[in-house]
């Protein structure tokens, strides 16, 4: 198969949930994304790759996010929680223990 897409390279993938019950989802997606662009970690080694998923199953913890490679789910986010992971996780490479509740790397 011969297709002409392409995507950028990136190390971390974040999938926030943006399920039809998760109402503060779709805006934590929206805040993600512009603090990744504000930090400049859209792009380079570290680069970060923000998607929004549909429920992601433990609704009442949420809103979740997981993040690849290393599958680690976070939960209870808001903005703040936001900028703790980008600076732990995103920054030092060091999960943020205080939210994370489930780790499985992809296989």
């Amino acid at each position: 198969m011969d297709f002409d897409v392409s995507i950028q390279p990136y190390h971390y993938h974040a999938v926030l949930c943006a399920g039809k019950n998760c109402t503060e989802g779709m805006k934590l997606v929206k805040y993600l994304k512009q603090r990744i662009q504000d930090e400049g970690l859209q792009e380079g080694e570290f680069a970060v790759r923000v998607n929004r998923a549909g429920c992601l199953g433990v609704c009442s913890q949420g809103p979740i996010m997981v993040v690849y490679p290393q599958g680690i789910w976070y939960a209870g986010l808001n903005e703040a929680v936001i900028d703790q992971i980008i600076e732990s996780h995103f920054r030092q490479h060091t999960p943020l223990a205080s939210h994370c509740f489930h780790r499985q790397a992809a296989i």
